[in-house]
């Protein structure tokens, strides 16, 4: 799942995104996120830092205890508090604006095969 609230980001994001064969969802905003999150287990959350209704921070403590996975952090204010707090909460994958998008892919496809490995 991305959750990016700028509409044109997040749709270039997913369609290289399923170029690498991912089965991507978008949301924009935490609101959006939280509902579609109800609906389906995603493999990876990649989460804008900034989002109009909460930060990505916020966002993840909703859903605890209803997501344990992959979590990757997209943001263009990368300060030691933000490092902090996305090392607190398991985030190893911080991806600094702007990024290549083949660091995209190799945090987001890697977790994605690993599971269709293991259901096979």
């Amino acid at each position: 799942m991305l959750v990016e609230d700028e509409p044109v980001l997040a749709e270039n994001l997913k369609a290289y995104l399923e170029t690498r064969r991912c089965e991507v969802r978008v949301a924009h905003d935490g609101a959006g996120a939280l509902a579609l999150a109800a609906s389906f287990g995603p493999d990876v959350l990649v989460l804008d830092y900034c989002l109009p209704d909460m930060d990505a921070f916020q966002l993840l403590d909703a859903l605890r205890g209803r997501y344990d996975g992959e979590r990757v952090l997209m943001t263009g204010h990368p300060s030691g508090a933000v490092c902090d707090d996305a090392a607190h909460r398991g985030i190893v994958n911080i991806l600094l604006k702007p990024f290549p998008l083949a660091d995209l892919a190799r945090v987001v496809c890697k977790p994605q095969v690993a599971r269709r490995e293991r259901t096979r």
